[in-house]
């Protein structure tokens, strides 16, 4: 085990890489530009991560779970992106949501759908949590919608907002308005009540497994009682769900990274030229080497950010880490492709598609998502 490898997340660790293994042979292909729809979502990777015991894991055993930590997550969906990084990804935000509500467990609401989600882990479609937030936050702005009205039993909620699972999968929808002082609010919404207002979702590289979506909201009432936080609450409440976020595509990037990086090793050991495999070629050699190190470090990163402690520094940290990650990955990717050749740009070794999903999760969490987001309704 490394360092970090306790006997716990050493255990996740290998079920996560077996999971990663279903997931690479089971999953099909996607073919580019075919759209990422949730009509079109395969439940099997949210049925096969309940089966093993994934989906719960962040939760604390009083509530189901095994309390697995930032480090554990990380680890897990290292791993998870190793097979591939579309599942990581759909497993990630399930996680931000659902960890969203755990931190909100003395609400007699939320403990009730805890109880329930439960027994609901382990069917064919597992309920599954998704998060929402103001596109303003992921822009730079204020991160604070275009109006909010609030005024006898129900509030008003106007504004776009960035749904990274697309709402029509997500049983519960958290919704995280990081504000100005004293103005912040945590929500937790229906999905299937969110996904009419939905624009469609086309992720224009990768990350074909999770459909993207982009929430229209034009004077959308909703009960004041399903506002969980405010002020204080809710502005931490947000720091952790953005946390996450960050580090565990962090975590995600890495995995995708390594994954290609064994590729292209496994590739020049066997390929030949001039006689010999083409591993003993000295710029080749330099190449993969070169590769090897910028994954390690993506890696080394992810880790740095998963381990900190919560406090006013950490989110910087798995901020950086994010935009680290996701800047060597690409950097391996296109190094892998390279050693490849031709054969990089096809579809036969699969470094095409960690290219396509490499770049999507470095926009995910950005204003370029935007720029991929129909205008259609799929309702």
């Amino acid at each position: 085990m490394e360092w970090y490898e306790t006997q716990e997340r050493a255990a996740f660790a290998g079920t996560a890489a077996k999971y990663a293994a279903w997931a690479g042979e089971n999953l099909p292909v996607e073919k580019f530009p075919e759209r990422a729809r949730p009509d079109q979502f395969h439940w099997e990777i949210a049925g096969e991560a309940a089966r093993a015991g994934l989906l719960t894991a962040p939760l604390p055993e009083r509530l189901g779970g095994v309390g697995l930590d930032g480090l554990g997550r990380a680890i897990v969906l290292e791993r998870i992106a190793r097979g591939r990084a579309g599942a990581a990804a759909i497993v990630l935000l399930h996680w931000a949501g659902l960890s969203a509500l755990a931190l909100l467990e003395n609400d007699p609401g939320v403990a009730s759908w805890l109880a329930r989600f439960q027994q609901e882990s382990g069917g064919e479609r597992p309920w599954l949590c998704g998060v929402a937030v103001p596109e303003s936050v992921v822009d730079g702005g204020a991160g604070f919608p275009s109006s909010l009205e609030e005024s006898g039993e129900r509030a008003i909620l106007t504004g776009d907002w960035l749904c990274p699972l697309h709402p029509a999968l997500a049983e519960r929808v958290v919704v995280a308005l990081p504000a100005r002082e004293g103005e912040a609010r945590v929500w937790w919404l229906s999905g299937k009540e969110l996904a009419p207002f939905c624009q469609e979702a086309y992720p224009g590289t990768g990350l074909l497994e999770m459909p993207i979506a982009r929430l229209h909201l034009h004077d959308y009432e909703a009960p004041r009682e399903l506002i969980l936080a405010r002020g204080d609450r809710a502005h931490e409440i947000s720091d952790r769900i953005w946390q996450g976020l960050y580090a565990g595509l962090a975590a995600v990037t890495a995995g995708n990274a390594a994954a290609a990086a064994v590729t292209a090793w496994e590739y020049a050991q066997v390929r030949l030229q001039t006689g010999r495999p083409i591993f003993e070629h000295q710029d080749l050699r330099r190449a993969l080497e070169h590769l090897s190190a910028a994954a390690e470090a993506a890696w080394a990163m992810a880790v740095s950010a998963a381990a900190m402690p919560d406090s006013d520094q950490a989110l910087d940290r798995a901020r950086r880490a994010y935009a680290f990650s996701g800047s060597a990955g690409e950097e391996v990717c296109l190094d892998a492709i390279q050693c490849l050749g031709g054969y990089g740009y096809m579809e036969d070794y699969g470094l095409e598609r960690r290219l396509r999903d490499q770049k999507t999760i470095q926009c995910l969490l950005g204003s370029y998502l935007s720029d991929w987001i129909g205008e259609r309704s799929y309702y």
